[in-house]
């Protein structure tokens, strides 16, 4: 959950920072400044190109889970492999509140399975492999049995699940005291019989007014509900009633559908900006998001009937510390004891089902208390209805769309299904000219995607400016009069994961309540083109645009356009020097290193193509002198004359033109054409590529901008490599065997991924990229004089 995630990452880098001045060059403690944070996409590139450095990540349940599967949600495909990579290589990963995973819980279990399952088969075929990831799940309400799956735990080679459990009868009098925190509990039944809006307004009008009765001046009172709607209408009407209270106390609204700042407005007047307390006099308008952990504590506690797991972490959130004598005030609204019928129940009892509500109920009625010793077990929760298995991750490993543009569904792995969100950030789209706008992170407002379904099918009827990245866009395109650049209209349901751009006249979102839909609210735009309106200039987190210089379209290389001029053999040699660092510092074993260095030497060899250097060159400034292939340019914003032109699969057909087959020029081919994250599991042409229009190349297989027959000049790669020059073929696109280049691309990197893993191979793959990454900073920064 949000906040739980700006809460934790606030301490740890306080924590971090006291320990600074006790770090010792390159120890492996972290610093304050190596506490990322994955929420919505805030730091997303930071923590990828520093993988030989300790670091500690914090994000919500969908963006680490999807990045595990390889979909990082808000994240761009070309980067996929790398977070995939790092997060499942020397990671200890901690779960935090099992019990409201949902479909996350099982498949947190399988990914540890298959770590474990890969790491003895990769030991057998003597890989060695950096240390894997393992897995530490934890809960107040935690049950062993919940963590048990259809390959997990799995006896292997005498290890197993170990389980810790602290004695609830703990000697030490602090735990003791906080277990035994009187917490005296009430029912309320003054419900809504039906779902209309008429009735639950005159609920909400009712609670409002039993909240200010029962608010203690100088303490908290914290009100829990089930939805947001419901949330923003309590707040609405308090804030309305308290106007004529002379000594009104301070009124925030805390869920999870603001924009970062306007969140942290809200949640910073119950915690304050130090996460130490904020506002002694307030009343807390809540949801599902102050469940787990918030650190704060009420006086008076209200919350709707909710499932038993979620109610006991509603309950912590009242006399937490054991500091109020005469104990908390607590009152569970039953939701259910005047529903006419079970489809009003059902109604009512959204986003969960009557039945959890029904169950928590039994629990509730013969309890007087809720402090921790005097709660029952949390006793079952549902099992998931989707897991996933080990076929389902090997074939995430290809990140290539479909051939209808769309991408696998990983949500119900990730979230129960009535639980995934899109984001949408709001612009003015008349004014956002030539450039593809990209989303700062503070502008991105998480929504159900239910509730944005719903939105965006009426802003769709309406005819109302709502865009999607349009993945096939090439700079060529420019803007429509109907789309900004590298934007298309949106024409159907949303997806998980999905980013939004809304011009600001659609409306949808108010800054007091946050997501509305109603178009009445119309929200003032805080970037304009990824520069905050501040002023402030702030360089954007881009989320899936070009993260970590990576981008998202296929004919443009913002890597080669560094401000200098970089001859191609000069780029080689920095990178097979960063390559060698980086498997220095990572003690990668011989024939992995191997692997990676020779990749290095090739993997810009097809920047030699014509078309590459023809690009290089009009980036050149006028009278700007050449003495050999250009790996790097002056200019920027260039695309190439050929659409869809991918320079590193030309390196990777001239390898494999030159070798002799074997699964080891395989794997070093592998690397290669996948550097960038776009040529990798498959090869083929892309929907809307167009054919060769040469006289003489007519019919010729093409593939992201080469063309059959295709010609590459020698180029000396140094270590011992030189292509010697020639034709390159696109005979391994077709399935099955040919004289000419044996096995299929398709079978080629099956094999691989059968051999390695998808956690080795992808690791492999992610090595190179940061050694291109940091020899193309370097050389952008006057590093190197052999440019």
């Amino acid at each position: 959950m949000r906040t739980l995630v700006e809460q934790t990452a606030s301490m740890a880098r306080e924590w971090f920072g006291r320990l600074n001045d006790h770090r010792d060059g390159e120890a492996l403690l972290p610093g304050p400044g190596d506490v990322h944070v994955l929420m919505g996409g805030v730091e997303a590139a930071k923590w990828l190109d520093r993988a030989e450095h300790p670091a500690v990540i914090i994000g919500t349940q969908d963006m680490l889970l999807s990045r595990a599967l390889m979909r990082g949600y808000a994240s761009s495909r070309a980067v996929w492999p790398m977070e995939f990579a790092l997060l499942h290589t020397d990671t200890l990963w901690v779960f935090d509140e099992v019990q409201l995973m949902g479909a996350g819980r099982a498949t947190s279990a399988q990914l540890e399975a298959f770590r474990r399952s890969d790491a003895i088969k990769q030991a057998k075929a003597c890989h060695a492999h950096p240390n894997s990831a393992r897995s530490l799940w934890i809960s107040a309400t935690l049950e062993p049995d919940w963590l048990r799956t259809v390959d997990f735990p799995m006896p292997v080679e005498g290890t197993k699940a170990v389980v810790r459990v602290i004695p609830s009868q703990e000697p030490d009098e602090r735990l003791e005291r906080l277990a035994t925190a009187k917490k005296t509990l009430t029912r309320v039944a003054d419900v809504p019989a039906t779902s209309n809006k008429a009735e639950v307004q005159s609920y909400i009008s009712q609670l409002a007014d039993s909240v200010l009765n029962a608010h203690e001046p100088g303490h908290m009172s914290l009100i829990i509900l089930n939805q947001v709607q419901r949330a923003q209408t309590l707040h609405a009407a308090l804030a309305a009633k308290i106007k004529s209270v002379a000594a009104s106390p301070t009124l925030a609204l805390v869920h999870g559908r603001f924009r970062p700042e306007d969140r942290r407005r809200e949640f910073e007047k119950a915690v304050g900006k130090d996460g130490r307390g904020g506002a002694t006099d307030i009343i807390v308008v809540a949801t599902q998001s102050v469940e787990a952990g918030v650190d704060f504590s009420a006086t008076v506690l209200w919350t709707e009937l909710a499932p038993w797991p979620s109610l006991v972490q509603r309950f912590g959130r009242a006399n937490r510390y054991a500091e109020l004598e005469a104990g908390a005030d607590v009152r569970w609204i039953d939701l259910l004891a005047s529903a006419q019928d079970a489809k009003t129940a059902e109604a009512l009892a959204l986003p969960y089902s009557a039945d959890e509500l029904r169950a928590a109920r039994e629990h509730l009625l013969p309890l007087a208390g809720v402090s921790p010793a005097e709660l029952p077990p949390a006793g079952e929760i549902d099992p998931p209805t989707r897991v996933i298995r080990r076929k389902d991750l090997d074939d995430l490993f290809d990140t290539d769309p479909d051939l209808t543009g769309f991408d696998v569904d990983i949500s119900p792995y990730v979230r129960d299904a009535d639980d995934t969100d899109v984001r949408v950030f709001w612009r003015d789209v008349s004014s956002i000219g030539d450039k593809p706008p990209h989303p700062h992170s503070e502008e991105l407002c998480s929504v159900p995607i239910g509730m944005a379904g719903d939105w965006l099918k009426t802003v769709r009827k309406q005819q109302l400016s709502v865009f999607v990245r349009d993945p096939q866009w090439r700079h060529a395109d420019g803007a429509t009069s109907v789309a900004p650049p590298g934007w298309t209209r949106l024409t159907q349901d949303p997806w998980p994961g999905l980013v939004v751009l809304a011009d600001a006249t659609v409306g949808g979102y108010s800054e007091a309540s946050g997501f509305t839909g109603n178009p009445k609210d119309v929200p003032t735009p805080i970037s304009d083109n990824g520069t905050l309106v501040d002023g402030s200039g702030e360089t954007p987190h881009v989320q899936d645009g070009d993260v970590g210089g990576e981008s998202e379209t296929h004919d443009v290389d913002p890597r080669s356009e560094i401000g200098v001029q970089v001859l191609l053999t000069a780029h080689l040699r920095h990178v097979e020097a960063e390559a060698t660092k980086l498997c220095d510092r990572l003690h990668v074993d011989v024939d992995t290193r191997a692997a990676i260095i020779r990749a290095a030497r090739w993997h810009d060899l097809g920047k030699a193509h014509d078309v590459f250097q023809d690009t290089m060159r009009r980036g050149l400034p006028d009278g700007a002198v050449v003495s050999g292939a250009l790996a790097k340019t002056v200019k920027s914003n260039l695309r190439h004359s050929r659409a869809y032109f991918r320079h590193e699969l030309a390196s990777a057909l001239a390898l494999l033109a030159q070798e002799d087959w074997s699964r080891d020029a395989d794997l070093t081919a592998y690397l290669v054409a996948a550097h960038h994250g776009k040529v990798r599991m498959n090869l083929r042409a892309l929907p809307r590529e167009g054919a060769p229009t040469d006289t003489d190349r007519l019919g010729a297989r093409f593939a992201r901008g080469i063309w059959d027959g295709d010609e590459l000049k020698p180029v000396d790669l140094g270590g011992g490599d030189r292509w010697a020059g020639g034709p390159l073929t696109l005979s391994l696109m077709e399935l099955g065997w040919d004289e000419t280049t044996r096995a299929s691309w398709t079978e080629r990197t099956r094999d691989l991924l059968a051999r390695f893993g998808p956690f080795r191979l992808a690791w492999m793959e992610t090595l190179i990229r940061l050694a291109d990454w940091r020899a193309s900073a370097k050389e952008k920064e006057g590093v190197y004089d052999d440019c």
